[in-house]
């Protein structure tokens, strides 16, 4: 009967566990990310090519705008230690700093936020396993979304 009734608790809790770990998925990912832009060898276009989804059709004019808008990104991490770095997801935030995001219907499992002695440095959204933005910009209404590429 123990058993039993200590099967039925794990597969309870198994689908709750396996929810509760999933955004740490992304974190060997987004440091590698943080990582390679610190390294002043790999080029810009190089990075936005490994690590960024684009999924619409872009134009030359788009393009130079995502390569300028991730330079803006590699310098400002590039000021910084990157082994004090925090990675934070959706649910580690404090509501107070999130209420004011609206995601959209993005999966905020997938929302990351990197910040550097309390600051925010970047925030990152992730999907299909790549960047899928490394912009968040206010909407008006003082609400911020995630642009995606």
């Amino acid at each position: 009967m123990r058993k039993y009734i200590f099967a039925l608790g794990l597969l309870w809790i198994i689908p709750f566990l396996g929810l509760a770990q999933s955004p740490d998925k992304d974190l060997p990912y987004i440091r590698k990310f943080v990582h390679d832009l610190s390294v002043d060898s790999i080029a810009t276009d190089v990075l936005l090519s490994q690590y960024v989804t684009v999924n619409k059709e872009v134009d030359d004019d788009y393009l130079d705008y995502l390569v300028a808008s991730l330079d803006e990104v590699r310098l400002n991490i590039q000021n910084k230690n990157i082994n004090e770095i925090e990675y934070l997801n959706w649910n580690q935030i404090p509501k107070k700093e999130t209420r004011d995001i609206d995601p959209e219907g993005l999966d905020v499992n997938s929302m990351y936020f990197l910040k550097y002695k309390g600051r925010q440095v970047v925030a990152l959204y992730l999907e299909n396993g790549k960047i899928a933005s490394f912009t968040l910009v206010s909407k008006g209404n003082r609400t911020a979304h995630f642009v995606t590429y």
